[in-house]
């Protein structure tokens, strides 16, 4: 029987080398104070990872990113992702389109950076993806009220990413 140690390598195994090199090395590590910052705490349903993503946000253009998680590798590479492909693009753009359009476009954007993800992690990524509609949504409430439905209606949809490998491509699955 393997102890622990040997155990924890052998799950590291079966992660994408740029998930490990993420994880390791995360990008944005930390917390943004000041005006024009918009917080949310995201709970994993699956697994209980926690990630706070903190955006500033200033005339619609992401001006900065950053997080804090207590999760696998999978989240904290998911959110280190995260932070790197919404800071400096505008809001808007991110939300362009409607409802599922959306969501699998800010999901592939982390998972393009991901490579291949164990189909038992691929609840790991939705979570970023909800931690930045929550942000939008915050945001939104501030500066637009017109446009909380629609970030909603996205909220409302994205329970279902959670659940092991829906709308994932076998070539992004191990």
């Amino acid at each position: 029987m393997k102890n622990k140690s040997e155990m924890a390598k052998v799950k590291l195994y079966l992660l994408d080398e740029r998930i490990i090199e993420l994880a390791q090395n995360p990008k944005n590590v930390g917390k943004i104070e000041g005006e024009n910052v918009y917080y949310t705490r995201i709970v994993n349903p699956i697994c209980g990872d926690i990630t706070d993503l903190y955006v500033k946000i200033k005339n619609g253009i992401v001006e900065d990113a950053k997080f804090l998680t207590f999760g696998c590798f999978v989240t904290i590479a998911s959110a280190s992702v995260l932070t790197e492909v919404i800071k400096g693009r505008n809001i808007e753009e991110l939300l362009v389109g409607e409802g599922e359009e959306i969501i699998e476009r800010i999901k592939n954007l982390i998972n393009e950076q991901l490579g291949k993800i164990p189909k038992q992690k691929l609840h790991c990524p939705p979570a970023s993806v909800e931690a930045f509609l929550r942000v939008a949504e915050n945001y939104y409430n501030k500066e637009d009220k017109g446009k909380i439905k629609k970030i909603e209606n996205l909220l409302k949809i994205i329970p279902s990413y959670y659940k092991e490998g829906r709308g994932e491509k076998e070539e992004n699955v191990l």
